[in-house]
């Protein structure tokens, strides 16, 4: 560690005391004034004794000028003795004898502190050395708590002035199972002493501590652009300024660590009474091969199945599971893999419907008595075709005309599609965004009845307070009709989206070569999250989707039957439709399963309004949650999800049923990675003067040159006016100035009992 320079402080409520260095002046205007005193009288015998004075007119001119020095110097010294100066090496300045500190303390909250190596982690090594520093602190000291993690908690914001109950808060912290964010750490840390300085102006020291493991995954933040990098570099410079700042290093080199990246099916939702395939996806973050792993998976907390992998060291492997569901409803499914320090990300969940069939709303906005000249006949064949070896759940496909949308109840169906309808009224645009406020999902085919003004107002948010509701906006009809070079072929822009990422490798199943011949031209928002999946030979977007409220839309661009194109009679008609219903009700199980942080929410009808809901943690906890009642519906959300694992609603009758939440760690932080103290200085902290530690160390009691801080120099400056009193009685008595006497025709006296302020004829010959 490169030493930092030294600077030359005093504390803040000893600066007005150096005020008292004008007295300095004092013997300087007592010898002036004394001067005036005096009058000179020429006699005959003096002349004699005036020549012998002018041979030794420099040897006392020296004299008078140090007698004088040393008299000045003892009042400058006293008054600098009583302001308590001290040194302190640049960006330390730990607090002086009496000056109270305010003293922050930033305990580490990402999971890697969970690591075990020993009998304790690191979470519970911090928190004992934090209970130290509170300890060994002088009385009348004030201390703040804050739990970095993403985002961070501050846990005491006011100083604490009693010891007791600040060690409490620190023995009740607990670990959240997310992942660490430093600059919203340090912008909390600067909000806390930026209060602590207006409301405790006596607490006139700062310490900032960090206990953490310096992971690099939190330690090391991915800016957005170079502005944010900016302002968390500016901010650190002002804790620096202010404040001493302490790190102290509780991470382990070379930690090994495996974990459960992820748990998925193929399907949305489980069938009843068939096979689902579970895959599960681990990593090996360490630098040492794990041979036979073994990987277990849970159904509802019971072990059905295990597995043994092999895990390359820093590389990827997965485990296959299949398991049959024979009862509906919410399931937890649970993989897991012990055997290391870090158990936290051994384990993932995951929460699945189990459905005898998905219910589909199809909304016929051209009805017909014959079932293939409707907006829907085609589309509600491709709904309910099934081969019988396929594990998806059966669909059930229910027509209605577009009369009928404000008589049902929507929060019966998982889908809702839209085919043709012509327009929609202000209500009718209310009931569509309560549906996917709820969860809904919401797939839209034009066709030639469209009233493109009217979609744009009342479901592209073109009204004054309408909602946006469309993940596009209408243009004009591109008619290809009698161009076939125009409608040669389909563009699924490399597959990227899930809806047509089935039909990579398959480009003879017909996608690609579906002629359209009539499409609405869209246009996406500035600014918004929709994707196109798929477009025309031309760029137009065809198939555009969007997360709108808790839902997801799909709109597609032309028809769902034949007159506009020929797809429903193409091969791929069925694929692509199955996929997009698919890809639509996949959002809601996405609302299942979650990341730590991410609150829990849902909505009821209207009727069930009363319900009582409880929130049961994977700690056992549980919480009643009340309802909002918004319009026809009724929501809830629950935020506190710091801790990984299963959460469940259980509502109260008349519903009597249990949803299930998945909530899982982000295994980012699952590499232990570790900074070095160079690392952290070059890479993190650059320029900034930062006390490194592997143990609590009190910093008083830390050498000067490792702490940056030197004592007060008070006492010296005592002995040293001591020493100069001493010395000026020594010199005036052998100089001969501190005794009344006669001089050059002059009457002189030295009355004072240390000699300090005697006059002295320092212009006199």
């Amino acid at each position: 560690m490169p030493p930092l320079p030294s600077i030359f402080a005093f504390g803040i409520t000893h600066l007005p005391m150096l005020g008292w260095l004008a007295a300095a002046a004092v013997p300087v205007l007592i010898h002036l004034w004394s001067r005036r005193r005096y009058r000179e009288m020429s006699w005959a015998a003096m002349e004699y004794l005036l020549a012998a004075v002018r041979r030794n007119r420099r040897r006392l001119r020296f004299e008078h000028w140090l007698l004088l020095l040393i008299r000045t110097l003892v009042v400058v010294l006293i008054v600098l003795a009583v302001a308590e100066p001290y040194t302190a090496t640049s960006g330390f300045s730990f607090a002086p004898g009496g000056d109270r500190t305010h003293r922050v303390l930033v305990i580490d909250g990402s999971f890697s502190m969970a690591y075990t190596p020993t009998d304790r982690s690191r979470f519970d090594r911090a928190k004992e050395l934090a209970g130290r520093i509170v300890e060994e602190s002088p009385q009348g000291d004030g201390f703040s708590l804050v739990l970095m993690s993403a985002p961070p908690v501050i846990v005491v914001s006011q100083p604490a002035l009693e010891p007791g109950e600040f060690l409490q808060e620190i023995h009740n912290l607990t670990l959240a199972h997310a992942t660490a964010d430093l600059p919203a750490t340090l912008a909390k840390v600067e909000e806390i002493l930026v209060a602590a300085r207006r409301d405790h102006p006596r607490l006139i020291r700062e310490e900032v501590y960090f206990l953490s493991d310096l992971g690099r995954v939190g330690w090391l933040p991915d800016f957005s652009n170079a502005r944010a990098e900016r302002e968390f570099h500016d901010r650190a410079e002002r804790l620096a300024e202010s404040a001493a700042l302490v790190v102290i290093d509780l991470g382990q080199a070379g930690a090994e660590n495996v974990a459960v990246t992820s748990v998925r099916t193929a399907a949305s939702y489980a069938p009843l009474g068939r096979s689902v395939t579970v895959q599960a996806e681990l990593k090996n973050f360490g630098r040492q091969n794990r041979d036979r792993q073994t990987v277990e998976l849970l159904v509802d907390g019971r072990r059905v199945d295990s597995r043994q992998v092999d895990l390359p060291a820093g590389r990827p492997a997965s485990a296959s599971f299949s398991y049959r569901f024979e009862a509906p409803g919410d399931h937890a499914l649970e993989v897991r893999a012990e055997g290391d320090h870090l158990t936290i990300d051994n384990r993932r969940w995951l929460a699945l419907p189990v459905k005898q069939s998905i219910r589909v709303l199809l909304v016929n906005g051209r009805p017909s008595g014959e079932r293939f000249e409707g907006a829907t006949g085609y589309l509600e064949f491709a709904l309910a075709t099934q081969a019988d070896d396929t594990a998806a759940a059966r669909v059930r496909p229910e027509v209605v005309p577009e009369s009928s949308l404000l008589e049902l109840d929507l929060a019966r169906y998982d889908c809702l599609f839209l085919c043709d309808v012509a327009q929609f009224t202000s209500n009718e645009a209310r009931v569509l965004k309560a549906y996917l406020d709820s969860g809904g999902s919401l797939v839209v085919f034009l066709g030639d009845r469209v009233l493109a003004d009217r979609y744009n107002r009342e479901l592209g948010g073109g009204r004054a307070g309408a909602v946006r509701l469309l993940p596009a906006r209408l243009g004009p009809i591109v008619d290809q009709t009698g161009k076939p070079e125009a409608t040669d072929r389909l563009d699924p822009l490399d597959y990227r989206h899930p809806i047509v990422e089935a039909f990579r490798g398959s480009e003879k199943a017909g996608l690609l070569t579906t002629p359209v011949f009539k499409y609405f031209k869209l246009k996406l928002p500035d600014k918004s999250k929709a994707k196109v999946a798929l477009a025309s030979g031309s760029g137009d977007p065809l198939i555009v989707e969007e997360p709108i409220g808790r839902g997801r839309v799909v709109l597609v661009a032309t028809s769902a039957d034949a007159t506009w194109t020929p797809m429903p009679m193409w091969p791929s008609y069925v694929p692509i439709v199955q996929e997009i219903l698919a890809y639509a009700v996949g959002r809601q199980i996405q609302q299942r399963n979650v990341p730590v942080g991410r609150p829990l929410g849902g909505w009821l009808s209207g009727s069930a309004a009363d319900v009582r809901l409880v929130m049961q943690t994977p700690d056992g906890r549980s919480e009643q949650l009340r309802l909002r009642g918004e319009g026809d519906y009724s929501g809830w959300s629950y935020s506190d999800t710091t801790a990984s694992g299963i959460y469940t609603a259980r509502f109260g009758p008349p519903l009597a049923c249990n949803e299930l939440f998945a909530v899982n760690v982000d295994t980012i932080e699952s590499d232990l990675t570790k900074l070095t103290e160079e690392q952290l200085r070059e890479d993190v902290l650059p320029g900034i003067p930062f006390l490194h530690q592997t143990t609590w160390k009190n910093p008083d009691e830390e050498p000067a040159a490792r702490i940056g801080r030197g004592g007060t120099f008070s006492v010296w400056l005592l002995y040293a006016v001591l020493a100069l009193l001493l010395a000026e009685t020594y010199l005036a008595r052998r100089f001969g100035h501190h005794d009344t006497k006669a001089e050059g025709g002059r009457r002189t006296t030295d009355n004072w009992t240390f000699a300090i302020w005697s006059p002295l004829p320092l212009g006199e010959g």
